[in-house]
């Protein structure tokens, strides 16, 4: 199964996580290739960064996705990780909050901004993408609540959007309290591991539920 196909098998609103069992499975190279169709595909995708752009850059470049390229057109990135810590977006078109934040001050601060970016203009189709969700045991005392919150959030403003998917990327071996959240949340779950030396996914939850494939071929990482 190429990376493209996992999204046409969501419903609409629908959500797909993809946990990465072993950090050398490649998960989230896997995700990153379909964040690269998707913008391929001039569909809007916003990008909830709970690492350092830096990084996220550079393994985007890893499956041949140079994001300056889409930023301010059809990719929003909000920086989740550069908010908390108070480092300047690094380029223009990447959204930050400013102030004092702790968990509580974060999400009344993102609904505030999601607000505003989804009364910017009629929405019909997008798509919601993190990197990583790991990232919220390392950026927040209560990883588990903010991330409960930040559920509880998406569904208020998603109300108005014909179609608004998801793709979750997570770390179980960095992240392992909200593991349980992201998998009831989701309608398909896409677990990756090595199996035999190979790195595999292996559908656990929705369509083609147990169907074990490799994760790259051919022009994949």
């Amino acid at each position: 199964m190429k990376a493209s196909g996992l999204p046409e098998v969501l419903q609409p609103n629908g959500v797909l996580s993809i946990i990465q069992r072993d950090i050398e499975s490649g998960g989230e190279y896997f995700a990153l290739n379909i964040l690269k169709n998707l913008l391929e595909e001039d569909q809007t995708v916003f990008v909830f960064l709970y690492e350092p752009f830096t990084v996220f850059k550079r393994n985007c470049g890893h499956v041949g996705l140079d994001v300056n390229e889409y930023i301010g057109k059809n990719l929003i990135l909000f920086d989740v990780f550069g908010s908390m810590y108070h480092i300047p977006a690094p380029t223009a078109g990447i959204h930050q909050l400013s102030g004092y934040l702790d968990d509580s001050v974060f999400i009344i601060k993102l609904k505030e901004w999601a607000n505003s970016i989804l009364k910017s203009r009629d929405w019909k189709r997008l798509w919601i993408f993190t990197y990583t969700s790991a990232g919220v045991c390392k950026l927040f005392t209560r990883p588990s609540l903010v991330y409960k919150l930040i559920w509880g959030l998406r569904k208020i403003l998603i109300q108005e959007i014909e179609d608004a998917g998801t793709i979750l990327t997570l770390s179980t071996v960095e992240c392992p309290e909200i593991e349980d959240i992201a998998y009831f949340a989701s309608d398909v779950v896409v677990e990756t591991l090595i199996m035999d030396g190979k790195r595999v996914g292996i559908i656990t939850k929705g369509p083609n539920e147990g169907r074990v494939f490799e994760l790259f071929r051919g022009d994949e990482r």
